[in-house]
């Protein structure tokens, strides 16, 4: 179990990860996310041309991207050493190709796929549920949401029951931009439809967020701030089709899990 994109101890956002011979069947894979009960595990197998394969599975069901789980599974090859490559990794999944990197200052970097949203209207669902009346609102695999404050952000007390309501989007974003220097941009994810109520600290949203930022402030590398209770921190740059997010990974618990 790794803390991924984190900003110091027990902070970041928990994953499972579980290194296997080959794949089980889906419903055992699933039985073992449940089982572990983190916002997300990972699973991988050897795969052909030194390449790993991976699948992310939250609590309730199986995720097309999760890019802190992806994060944590690159640093738990990477510190056993089961890779060929001491600095990159590659992993196939149904997302296709993705790299990551292991820097000097021992962060990892992930390039993950853009997810590009258009304007989306407000609805009652989207008030109701977060309790709050968003500046624009955004949709693409999510709802992205952006309001006028960090501070407004931080405040939102979200009614999970009536997002849940919500059909288009996986989950809903939340942003504004940061008060403080050190960051561009601040975020909160919910995702009830996927059993994560609030996620901790998301790639998959940056993969949003990261082209909504980049075009709005005209600057590719950007610094962001997931606001949540543990909070995440994201070193992100936009690569027009592809998003680079380097963070923290930390292992927190090692083990052999019996199923």
């Amino acid at each position: 179990m790794v803390n991924a994109f984190g900003v110091g101890p027990r902070s970041g956002n928990p994953a499972g990860v579980c290194i296997l011979d080959h794949w089980l069947s889906t419903p055992e894979l699933q039985g073992m996310a449940r089982q572990l009960n983190q916002p997300e595990t990972a699973f991988v197998i050897p795969s052909k041309n030194k390449t790993w394969a991976i699948r992310w599975f939250s609590v309730s069901r199986e995720i097309d991207l999760c890019g802190h789980a992806t994060l944590a599974a690159a640093h738990c090859l990477f510190k056993n050493k089961l890779n060929p490559d001491d600095q990159q990794i590659s992993f196939t999944s149904k997302s296709g190709e993705l790299v990551a990197t292991l820097h000097q200052d021992k962060t990892i970097e992930v390039v993950l796929p853009s997810i590009f949203s258009n304007p989306s209207k407000l609805s009652s669902q989207i008030v109701e549920g977060l309790g709050a009346y968003p500046e624009s609102v955004w949709l693409g695999t999510n709802y992205l949401c952006l309001f006028d404050s960090q501070q407004t952000i931080e405040s939102l007390q979200p009614d999970f029951t009536t997002l849940l309501s919500l059909r288009e989007g996986l989950g809903v974003i939340v942003t504004a931009l940061s008060t403080s220097k050190e960051y561009d941009f601040v975020s909160r994810y919910f995702a009830p439809q996927i059993g994560i109520n609030e996620d901790h600290a998301t790639g998959a949203a940056h993969c949003m967020l990261v082209p909504f930022w980049s075009n709005r402030l005209r600057k590719t590398k950007l610094t962001a701030l997931q606001v949540s209770s543990r909070g995440g921190k994201f070193y992100c740059e936009n690569l027009e089709k592809a998003v680079s997010l380097r963070g923290n990974a930390d292992t927190f618990l090692t083990g052999e899990l019996h199923f």
